[in-house]
């Protein structure tokens, strides 16, 4: 019963997108990120790839839509997207591993970019955008909110994320938390309503506990890091570290000995089973970009140990005897794409810290563009944490981490639209020495700035 009514919300769905292709966009993210199809504990509906239907039929309604644009806007962050997308379609070609695990990985891959595009080119008001940032607060949110509320009834017990999904072990789970969390109390900045104001701090709360009670010390880490630039871009910072020191203090009080015993092994990581086989991991990557440095080892390559034990002959690495993930974002492009790969994929990270800079800084000290001041700050978090806590989780093609950067790329592009007829004249009423016997033509008066250029390069 419960599968059957959990199809029919999905089928109820569909009208929906050929109205509007952007529902298509939440829909899926929706779907993607929240694996709600999980909650049906098995049957023919569990089994159904809801994902690939959305696609597909957003895609349609995309094309056959009078209203939406079809072009997608080159800027940057697209480039460099498609040149990532283009690069490990070609490592995919010569990869290491049997054909069927690359090419499948190679289609959960190009699908996750693919509609981060879709949903980018489709994103063309600030009232989309805040739903696309719902759509992700409140489909991760949901799964923190459940595990916070199940530690805490089962005496701080171990959590992770939905089975089955990119965020199911606890590793991940927190590693999917800490990137969503800055966008918790984004929403909450801009909320007017006292109720949804005190039910997102409620919820930032929860999410906070449970990255805690994943157990994973990469997520302790990347949550200490992004809260050190949380409180750094913050605007009350007393507040702010206020509200920080209460939730360590609410922490230690209700974490068990278990808990301390399993964080208490970052100091002496030597000692430690789990850390060794990270430290030997990566080892065996840099092992495979030494022989591989331009196209790597492609997807799943330290999935086949008999592929990668002949890549060890001649050294002293010890050889694997089942399939491992890297376990680490970095480790993940550097092994799979080779140093290219690697390159792109930190120019993807660079560039979005950039984004949100720009974000910051051309909204500064303008009340009507506090969500875009806001969503920099806030984006600047996200990124620290992804780049700590991926540090130790096999991550690099976290479909949340790739959505969040198109939201901060589909800000810039609203904001310079919105900054842009205030920068094409700003200096029009600047004074000037008289240029005798030249006419002023629409030409002289419509000097863009770097704002209004990027505006235009966009439309």
């Amino acid at each position: 019963m419960r599968g059957l009514g959990f199809f029919l919300a999905f089928v109820a769905c569909l009208p929906f997108i050929f109205v509007s292709p952007f529902t298509g966009v939440l829909v899926w993210y929706v779907f993607s990120l929240g694996n709600f199809h999980t909650l049906i504990w098995g049957g023919p509906f569990a089994s159904l790839n809801y994902a690939y239907v959305i696609a597909i039929v957003t895609c349609l309604a995309w094309l056959f839509s009078r209203t939406e644009p079809k072009q997608l806007p080159l800027t940057p962050l697209v480039i460099l997207t498609l040149s990532f997308s283009i690069w490990i379609t070609f490592t995919s070609v010569f990869a290491l591993a049997p054909a069927d695990d690359v090419w499948n990985k190679w289609i959960t891959v190009q699908k996750i970019l693919f509609m981060c595009l879709v949903g980018y080119a489709l994103t063309t008001t600030r009232e989309r955008l805040n739903q696309l940032i719902w759509a992700v607060v409140l489909s991760i949110g949901f799964w923190g909110v459940k595990g916070a509320l199940f530690a805490i009834l089962h005496g701080g017990g171990e959590i992770h994320g939905p089975d089955g999904g990119m965020l199911a072990s606890n590793n991940d789970f927190g590693l999917g938390l800490i990137v969503m969390l800055p966008l918790i109390f984004y929403q909450r900045h801009l909320a007017t309503n006292r109720h949804v104001r005190r039910g997102l701090l409620l919820m930032g709360f929860l999410v906070t506990l449970a990255v805690f009670f994943t157990y994973s010390r990469g997520a302790l880490v990347g949550i200490c890091a992004m809260g050190v630039v949380f409180w750094l871009r913050s605007r009350a910072k007393f507040a702010t570290g206020l509200l920080i020191v209460a939730l360590a203090f609410s922490i230690y009080s209700v974490a068990p000995e278990k808990w301390f015993s399993r964080m208490g092994t970052i100091e002496t990581y030597q000692d430690d089973e789990s850390a060794l086989s990270r430290l030997w991991l990566w080892q065996i990557s840099l092992r495979i970009a030494e022989l591989h440095p331009i196209n790597g080892g492609g997807f799943k390559v330290t999935f086949s140990p008999n592929v990668t034990n002949n890549m060890l002959r001649g050294t002293d690495l010890a050889r694997m005897t089942k399939p491992r993930a890297a376990h680490s974002i970095y480790f993940d492009a550097l092994s799979e794409h080779g140093w290219v790969g690697l390159f792109l994929f930190l120019m993807i990270l660079g560039y979005s810290w950039v984004n949100c800079a720009w974000l910051t800084r051309h909204s500064r000290n303008r009340p009507d563009l506090a969500w875009a001041n806001m969503l920099g700050r806030m984006g600047q978090a996200v990124l620290v944490g992804y780049a700590t806590a991926g540090a130790f989780a096999s991550q690099a093609y976290l479909d949340e981490y790739w959505c969040i950067i198109f939201i901060i790329e589909a800000a810039r592009r609203l904001l310079a639209k919105e900054i842009a007829p205030a920068g094409a004249f700003a200096g029009a009423g600047s004074p000037r020495p008289p240029l005798p016997r030249q006419a002023v033509t629409p030409a002289v008066l419509a000097k863009p700035d770097t704002a209004l250029g990027y505006a235009k390069s966009n439309l």
